[in-house]
């Protein structure tokens, strides 16, 4: 699946640099969700998810986030990453300390 994502999101990367036109529009969007072990995100580019992250990324475990706003602004880093053509859009413990991620 992570290999599909991937495929997928390095296709489409120059579509989003051409849509984008240097006006700062995105076609990345995070949307959060309660799943079963706390909260999570999806990203979507236009209306395909293309990441599904459950849990705190690079974080070992199957504990989801623990707040919504938690899950939000993860989702809205790696968002920037993906708007920036960063990939793949890892996202380190220090930076999920510095938006106040517990995990």
């Amino acid at each position: 699946m992570a290999l599909a994502i991937a495929a997928y999101l390095l296709i489409f990367q120059k579509k989003t640099e051409e849509s984008s036109n240097g006006q700062g529009r995105s076609l990345f969007k995070v949307e959060t969700f309660q799943g079963q072990a706390g909260w999570a995100y999806r990203i979507y580019q236009d209306s395909v998810p293309v990441i599904e992250q459950l849990t705190p990324p690079g974080i070992v475990g199957n504990q989801g986030f623990q707040s919504e706003q938690m899950a939000k602004s993860t989702g809205l880093l790696v968002k920037k990453k993906l708007d920036q053509g960063i990939f793949p859009p890892t996202v380190s413990p220090g930076e999920l300390d510095s938006l106040g991620v517990k995990y």
